[in-house]
């Protein structure tokens, strides 16, 4: 099978492609994600539950930390107590763990990992990792051999899968860039005192090298010569690029755009909506919410079979496939629940899990069936890797194309401008103020006294002036109207 990635450096986004068939799409987040490390500052404590409220920036959303992830603060106490801890307004170096949802804020840790290709340093953990997917034994032995004379005094190692097969200098440059970034993080921690974002994994390129290359990658596509570059110099900082490891760059240079050529843009577009069909009729319906994600499983049309056992059996299993593939897909998180169309044959219910957990297998988040209940509902877990592509576009949908509603204006001419929903018109009509929260816009009705109309105020109907005075109180009327007027207004003056 063909595997490989195609990056739009342009637009900052990333798809994983496999025989042509997007399996994931990779973006970076502007506010928060996994590993992102702040300065914090403790603003609520709730003893009840033993947890804290973080301060991370000004205007955005405050962490959550448990006890149990603020053991490097315990500093060898037996404290069960978040007080005896944290105190109201104490700083605190913190690291997301898990992105905030639409209602939840980032869930953060005070144990600090920093991602390196082959290894993990752990500043605030004096240990030695091995990752469990190594699962040759000499492999296991030398690896955590050489992690003795690596690893910092007072600091942790995590060997990762990664290192597999790699020479001593490559693990040691890995180590010595971690090392120079806690370096400047620790100098960071000194000049300030308030709450701030230190680090942050903001280039895509490196984050696609070091956290999705793997051996059965191919080939890279790019539509950038500076991104070209970058993957070619990561490639060969990390080894990645070498006699007997076949992958091709390749640097997309058509008028055609790269999201449009490989269909990716088509694909996101599907997988935000909540219908999938199925083939020869089938479809499942995906409900995704703050607790739960429910996939609901219909036959439809189906008629393959004249057995409706058989058809039954056959649906489910096309539904499988699917479900599967949409999970990856799409991001789905946390606990799903699926509904598949009824069987009452065990040996069909069998069938069917173990069909369904093979599939599952080939899933880097490594979902898990819980059961099959009473009620025929199949539940499951998936391990959280960072927002789901619904939590990352359809907000930033909502803002730009649903935040405003439609708004008449009639004048007296009869003219109706109903243009006035798009963004630009009307940043352009509030004088470049941009909107952070919905808002309608509602006619503003004002009738000053007779005194004051002739000398002070013009009219376009009959109950909305003009104030000639201060022209940027007339929000509800155009810059290039309100001109157009006032002009007329001077000249028969």
């Amino acid at each position: 099978m063909i595997k490989k990635i195609v990056i739009s450096h342009y637009n900052n986004l990333a798809a994983i492609l496999q025989n042509n068939k997007i399996q994931e799409i990779i973006t970076v987040n502007n506010l928060y994600q996994v590993n992102d490390i702040y300065i914090g500052i403790v603003e609520k404590i709730f003893s009840s539950i033993n947890a804290a409220f973080i301060k991370l920036n000004k205007y955005g959303k405050r962490g959550f930390i448990h006890v149990n992830d603020i053991k490097p603060l315990k500093k060898g106490r037996q404290s069960k107590h978040i007080t005896e801890i944290l105190s109201i307004n104490q700083i605190i170096l913190v690291q997301i763990t898990k992105e905030p949802t639409i209602y939840k804020g980032p869930r953060l840790t005070a144990n600090i990992h920093l991602q390196g290709k082959y290894l993990v340093l752990m500043p605030f953990c004096n240990t030695i990792c091995i990752s469990h997917k190594i699962y040759d034994n000499n492999e296991r032995t030398y690896l955590y051999s050489l992690a003795i004379l690596l690893k910092p005094g007072k600091m942790g190692l995590l060997i990762k899968q990664s290192a597999q097969g790699i020479e001593e200098n490559y693990l040691l440059n890995d180590l010595d860039n971690l090392k120079k970034q806690w370096n400047f993080i620790e100098k960071a921690i000194i000049k300030n005192s308030s709450s701030l974002l230190l680090y942050k994994d903001e280039d895509l390129i490196k984050k696609i090298v070091r956290d999705f290359y793997e051996d059965s990658v191919k080939k890279i596509i790019i539509d950038s010569k500076e991104g070209f570059n970058q993957i070619y110099y990561h490639l060969q900082k990390w080894n990645c690029k070498s006699n007997n490891k076949q992958i091709t760059l390749q640097l997309y240079n058509q008028a055609r755009c790269i999201l449009d050529q490989f269909y990716i843009k088509h694909a996101i577009h599907n997988a935000l909506k909540p219908k999938v069909k199925l083939p020869y009729g089938g479809h499942i319906i995906i409900e995704s919410n703050e607790a739960l994600t429910v996939i609901d499983v219909n036959s439809g049309s189906f008629n393959q079979s004249d057995n409706s056992k058989e058809a039954i059996l056959k649906t489910n299993f096309y539904a499988a496939i699917e479900i599967a593939y949409q999970l990856k897909v799409r991001n789905i998180n946390g606990v799903v629940i699926i509904d598949f169309i009824d069987m009452f044959s065990q040996s069909d219910q069998l069938q069917l899990l173990e069909h369904f957990s093979k599939l599952l297998k080939l899933d880097r988040a490594k979902p898990q069936i819980v059961q099959l209940s009473e009620l025929g509902l199949v539940e499951l877990t998936r391990r959280r890797r960072g927002q789901s592509l619904q939590e990352l576009f359809i907000q930033d949908e909502n803002f730009r194309m649903h935040s405003i509603q439609n708004t008449l204006f009639q004048f007296p001419n009869n003219r109706t401008y109903k243009n006035l929903n798009n963004y630009k018109n009307i940043k352009y009509l509030f004088f470049n103020k941009t909107f952070k929260k919905q808002m309608i816009l509602k006619k503003k009705y004002f009738k000053p006294s007779k005194m004051m109309i002739n000398e002070y105020f013009t009219y376009i109907d009959q109950t909305n002036p003009i104030q000639l005075l201060r022209p940027k109180a007339n929000y509800i009327i155009p810059l290039n109207l309100y001109s157009r007027i006032v002009g007329n207004r001077i000249i028969s003056l």
